[in-house]
């Protein structure tokens, strides 16, 4: 036995240099920038995915003084969203917005430049004289977002300002209202109305909107409290809504965030009024108290195979599961697992690991976890052996796989065959917090005083939380 614990000290020492240098999850705050164009065009790679179909031309270039004051000025100036330029980008984590290139290009001039949101850019002259800027813009409506050209000609400086305005070619055949994956597990849903009583009349204005969502735990008297923040960018109905029937400034240019209690679960928006009206009903779903420790239970049936030196057994049996898990922050979480066979070996599987955000992706779609933590393998051969290992693993989730609030996710734990001990753990997963199924392979082998031991097993489990197992 001293043999073996001396094979198990470099594991050990392996899981504390590990832990160690495990990420270091800080406070996840997330500060409302002023004006979100700025955001949109600091993203140097696009990342977001687009939520729709559309393109530049339900977009418009609008000039303050209704046209090109500068042709009065023997100026012809042209200023257009370049086709194919949009794409969407990824701002404050949790919203989505388009940006686009302008094309701006004018004869005559001495010289001239172009700003949006804090970015300049000065014209040059082309083989052909033709003076130009090809600048990327914030598709943001408004002036909350304006565009200004400065046009230097004979000494003498000239300004205007362009706005940019949403105007969908087909109002009625795409949605206007898109629902970020962080509100996903939230059960966020909404039932919005885009109307006008008089449709096509002139002043009437489009509008579009994409929420984010993340939960903000409070500390109570005995019990934690939580709270959904939710943000609301609605582009074209100003800087003033109703929220719940009260008039309410944006708390940014175009952007609302909102303090969400579990009660009542639902909250109205509205812009505009009289025939023009722009109504948003949200739904959502957050618990009255919020509790860090959860454990789920799962049960299935199993393949199962056992060896030891002398013997060796495969049949079905039906393998219990339990889950704990407790958030330490929003990215990083103290994890255990137990599988445990109801058969004559009684071979119990158990792991406790720090589970650590290390990559998120894909438009915040794909993350990649890390688990850093400590194994038992227990089981029954004549006595009952317990021993301990340091296998460490990897977990890839894709959020909102074949529906909202469902994620798919495959990991696995590994230790390499090492002086006949090893360590395989491999699952595949989706499904909610409420509910979810999972492919499951487990093998392993140990040297126990010469002796080798080996088993490996291969089911099916179905999951499910225990409300009343929630704790802290």
């Amino acid at each position: 036995m001293k043999s073996s614990r001396s094979r198990e000290l470099p594991q050990i020492i392996f899981l504390i240099f590990s832990l160690l240098f495990l990420p270091q999850a800080g406070a996840y705050v997330l500060p409302l920038a002023p004006n979100l164009a700025h955001e949109a065009l600091s993203e140097s790679v696009p990342t977001a995915f687009a939520p729709n179909e559309w393109t530049v031309a339900d977009f418009a270039v609008q000039w303050e003084s209704g046209n090109a004051r500068f042709s009065g000025l023997g100026l012809i100036v042209k200023a257009e969203l370049e086709a194919a330029s949009l794409e969407w980008v990824r701002v404050n984590d949790l919203l989505v917005v388009p940006r686009a290139r302008l094309f701006v290009s004018v004869e005559g001039i001495d010289a001239g430049r172009v700003m949006n949101a804090g970015f300049s850019q000065a014209f040059w002259k082309n083989a052909s004289g033709l003076s130009e800027v090809k600048l990327p813009v914030a598709l943001i409506s408004g002036e909350g977002n304006p565009i200004e050209i400065v046009l230097k000609k004979d000494g003498r400086e000239y300004r205007e300002r362009l706005f940019l305005e949403f105007q969908p070619r087909h109002p009625g055949s795409s949605p206007r209202m898109f629902i970020d994956p962080s509100c996903s597990k939230f059960g966020l849903t909404e039932n919005s109305i885009f109307s006008s009583t008089k449709p096509g009349r002139p002043g009437q204005k489009n509008s579009w909107a994409y929420i984010g969502c993340r939960l903000v735990q409070t500390e109570g008297l005995g019990h934690r409290t939580s709270s959904l923040e939710t943000f609301v960018f609605w582009d074209n109905v100003g800087q003033e809504i109703e929220i719940g029937g009260i008039r309410t400034p944006s708390s940014a240019s175009s952007v609302w965030a909102l303090r969400l209690h579990s009660e009542p679960g639902k909250v109205n928006l509205r812009a505009g009024q009289g025939q023009f009206d722009h109504k948003i009903a949200l739904s959502y779903r957050v618990p009255q108290e919020f509790h860090r420790g959860a454990i789920s239970l799962g049960l299935g049936p199993y393949s199962y195979f056992y060896r030891n030196s002398s013997y060796e057994t495969s049949n079905w049996t039906i393998m219990p599961t339990f889950y704990l898990s407790y958030a330490v922050t929003e990215t990083m979480r103290v994890v255990a697992f137990d599988a445990t066979t109801l058969n004559e070996q009684f071979i119990s599987d158990l792991g406790i690991y720090v589970n650590s955000e290390y990559i998120r992706t894909l438009d915040r779609r794909f993350v990649l976890n890390l688990m850093l933590g400590v194994h038992f393998i227990g089981f029954k051969d004549q006595q009952y052996y317990f021993k301990v290992g340091a296998p460490q693993g990897v977990e890839m989730i894709y959020t909102d796989f074949l529906g909202a609030g469902r994620n798919l996710s495959l990991g696995g734990f590994i230790y390499p065959a090492i002086q006949g001990k090893s360590y395989y753990n491999t699952w595949l997963r989706w499904g909610s917090g409420q509910l979810f199924g999972e492919v499951n392979f487990i093998s392993w082998e140990e040297k126990i005083d010469e002796k080798e031991f080996s088993a490996r097993s291969l089911g099916v489990t179905l999951g499910f939380p225990i409300p009343f197992l929630r704790f802290l």
